[in-house]
């Protein structure tokens, strides 16, 4: 499909995978930020508290990132997942007691992962936590203390290291509460206004909340050194090009791309989804598919069948990036030029697109009306015969099937000896 200096291809499987796909992960965390932003605009306009925390874990560059798969948990993802579960499980009687204290109604959060050479990967969640009303300051400390306290005990139990608890760095931002957890007000109750925005500084200059829960990708690395998923991914395809074998930059890349499975991206309690609902705040409710389809306002120029698309194309290193370069450049026929020099025939192998049917006018009948003709008489009988019969033939082998699965079941007689047969009168002549 193409328009002016536009192509796409469409019919065909999209990874949808935001963790290690570049094309189709910043689009699906773009519409995730903007969900996210505009969630946290409403509540803050209605009046709800709203914390941005983060969650981390103590690590070495020795550390496996690990895996969630089933029969093989282990590493930093799985003290990270089994960590948060214990810490903040629904069940829980400490999560319930937490919950009540602070009037905590749901939150979203966001997986996020970075790794460097001396640190190896650093695992964290951001989490926004939304409580009924802003805390205020006193209440704000007690209650980053208890998410830590929880987090740091959800950790142990799930065979982690210990979670960072105080700091004895001089002026350090933490305020000696340690670093495994930390927690941010992002409205201020006392002042009897809420914050609509969190900007913090960063390499891109400023950015949301939205950004912050959904946009790993968007950003480097925080500290120097470390690298973000997709600059990891940019490290491991230059080392690869430059010598030809894999080094350090590949193995740690492979290493993720087997451990990431099965983690989720971001989350949302029902909860806070339902408070999301019942307010009216706007949310892109699209399916990934339908996010990562960009074929919108584009015109069929060409179709190609799925058995030229396999063995032509999809499995030839370079043709559909040229397909789309060809196509955004001369259109039809440019891609018919290109194909033919492919060896295929165009009309055989790649087909023409169909021609748009005509908008109908209000009255018009379309082919399946116009093709319609009323049922007779006689062939509505011969139907209801054959529907009864095969309804009939149904019911026999259900009671045969039924005889020989219960053979001590004695047989029920439907026909009584007893009363005598009458014969039929016959019908008297018209």
């Amino acid at each position: 499909m193409a328009a002016a200096n536009e192509a796409a291809i469409t019919g065909v499987c999209r990874c949808n995978n935001v963790h290690m796909c570049v094309w189709c992960g910043s689009r699906i965390l773009a519409v995730r930020a903007a969900n996210a932003q505009a969630m946290a605009d409403g509540l803050a306009a209605k009046g709800y508290g709203l914390h941005l925390g983060t969650n981390t874990l103590r690590h070495f560059e020795r550390m496996p990132f690990g895996s969630n798969r089933k029969g093989e948990r282990f590493g930093l993802v799985s003290v990270l997942h089994d960590g948060w579960t214990g810490a903040y499980g629904s069940a829980g009687r400490p999560w319930r007691r937490l919950r009540a204290d602070f009037g905590i109604i749901g939150y979203e959060r966001a997986y996020e992962d970075t790794w460097g050479p001396d640190t190896g990967f650093h695992l964290h969640w951001h989490t926004l936590w939304v409580t009924a009303a802003p805390l205020d300051e006193e209440r704000q400390v007690r209650f980053r203390r208890r998410l830590a306290e929880a987090w740091a005990d959800g950790v142990r139990a799930a065979g982690g290291y210990e979670v960072s608890m105080t700091c004895d760095r001089p002026d350090c931002s933490c305020g000696g509460e340690g670093h495994g957890t930390d927690l941010r007000p992002l409205n201020k109750g006392e002042e009897g206004e809420t914050a609509r925005y969190l900007y913090k500084d960063g390499d891109k200059g400023t950015a949301k909340i939205g950004l912050e829960l959904s946009g790993q990708e968007f950003k480097s690395g925080r500290k120097a050194g470390r690298l973000s998923p997709w600059q990891l991914g940019d490290a491991a395809a230059a080392e690869l090009a430059a010598n030809g074998t894999p080094g350090v930059f590949t193995e740690r890349y492979r290493e993720r791309e087997r451990g990431i499975f099965g983690v989720r991206k971001q989350y949302r309690t029902q909860n806070l989804n339902r408070l999301v609902r019942e307010l009216g705040i706007p949310q892109d409710t699209r399916t990934e598919e339908e996010i990562t389809d960009d074929t919108e306002g584009l015109t069929a120029i060409a179709v190609i069948p799925a058995a030229t698309w396999y063995r032509h194309i999809a499995r030839r290193p370079g043709r559909r990036l040229d397909l789309i370069k060809v196509a955004e450049a001369y259109g039809l026929p440019g891609v018919r030029r290109l194909v033919e020099s492919w060896g295929l025939a165009w009309g055989t192998d790649v087909l023409d697109p169909p021609t748009p049917a005509a908008p109908a006018m209000p009255g018009d009948l379309d082919a399946d009306q116009l093709g319609f003709a009323v049922m007779s008489e006689a062939e509505a009988e011969f139907r209801d015969a054959r529907r009864a019969a095969n309804a009939d033939r149904a019911a026999e082998l259900a009671a045969a099937l039924h005889r020989f699965r219960n053979p001590g079941e004695p047989i029920r007689v439907k026909v009584s000896l007893k009363k005598p047969i009458r014969a039929k009168r016959p019908r008297p002549a018209a």
